[in-house]
């Protein structure tokens, strides 16, 4: 699904999008979300304001994916039955957009089906979900805890990964929609290997305080690149830092846009950026790349003068390595 909707992209950018929702859905389904996070994943998807209305359960989440204290009613509003009770809708005012009836269509099948698993009133949350939900109170994720016979004497770590990994989850796990897309929280042991192709690995917590390791696991994911496809939060120091800084805040940083510009202007210059900021010279970068050294020398001239910073100086490859995770935070998107 991932190659096909790739390659419909330059073709046919609404059919990709099409694609994305089904696969965005699938992921969810596969991974035994909540109503909760089925709504947000809509409402995030679309844009708009989601709610779902059954004779046992009452949901709304907002545009920004935020659960709502108004509980709202279909009336007026694009609406579909799911099967096993209830009515779940889209609050889109004006013009409808190109995806709101696939988006309505696989939300509804979704909730379809987790009702026909689990019913509507224990569908709103998985124990691994209230876990790691900072806004949940200290006794409802001591209970989850509890439920998942976590042991409070012992730490744990969470393995963030894209929803649509295919590995196979060893502990309690959960698809939890997050502003980098859907995301697969597994809780395991702290001293549990780690096998996977592409991952954030939390730092090690307490039951208590497993949102820290989620938060940090969350981060490392979306900081991954082709070159560090695994990362701890551990390795991270400072940069989990980064990740607080407001996404309407981060575009104003200089290094960034100019980074923007370049990585536009070439897609495939990200691996030669990654080995650049990475190497302690350009000898060393050539030798990583296979490239010549007058040949990279060349292009990091070149680089230079687009980035508006020598790169080839150790003040210029740690700015670079900022714009970079950076970039990352900023564009990381999973399904």
């Amino acid at each position: 699904m991932q190659e096909l909707a790739g390659r419909l992209k330059a073709l046919d950018p609404e059919a990709s999008e099409t694609l994305r929702v089904i696969s965005y859905f699938d992921a969810l389904t596969a991974g035994h979300a909540s109503a909760e996070v089925l709504l947000r994943g809509a409402s995030m998807l679309a844009g708009c304001a989601t709610g779902l209305l059954s004779p046992s359960l009452s949901l709304r989440v907002d545009e920004r994916g935020r659960r709502s204290t108004e509980l709202g009613t279909p009336e007026s509003w694009p609406a579909r039955a799911v099967t096993g009770g209830g009515t779940v809708w889209l609050e889109r005012t004006g013009n409808a957009h190109a995806n709101d009836d696939m988006i309505l269509e696989r939300v509804t099948l979704a909730l379809s089906i987790l009702f026909e698993r689990t019913g509507p009133a224990e569908s709103v949350h998985n124990p691994v979900e209230t876990l790691l939900d900072a806004a949940e109170t200290g006794e409802s994720r001591h209970a989850a805890a509890q439920t998942l016979r976590l042991v409070s004497t012992t730490r744990y770590r969470i393995i963030a990964q894209p929803a649509s990994t295919t590995r196979v989850a060893a502990g309690p796990s959960a698809v939890i929609t997050t502003m980098a897309g859907a995301v697969r929280a597994e809780i395991v042991l702290s001293t549990d290997a780690v096998v996977a192709e592409r991952a954030g690995v939390g730092i090690a917590a307490s039951p208590a305080d497993l949102v820290r390791s989620w938060l940090s696991a969350l981060t490392a994911l979306r900081l991954t690149s082709d070159h560090e496809p695994v990362l701890y939060g551990d390795d991270l120091g400072s940069l989990l830092l980064l990740a607080e800084i407001s996404p309407a805040g981060a575009p104003e940083n200089c290094d960034l846009q100019s980074l923007g510009v370049v990585i536009r202007e070439t897609p495939r210059i990200l691996p030669m950026l990654d080995t650049l900021a990475a190497s302690e010279s350009l000898r060393a970068a050539a030798a990583t790349l296979g490239f010549h050294h007058s040949t990279v020398q060349s292009r990091a001239e070149e680089l230079s003068a687009k980035l508006g910073f020598d790169v080839r100086t150790s003040r210029g490859r740690t700015r670079l390595s900022v714009a970079l995770a950076l970039h990352r935070l900023e564009s990381a998107r999973f399904e």
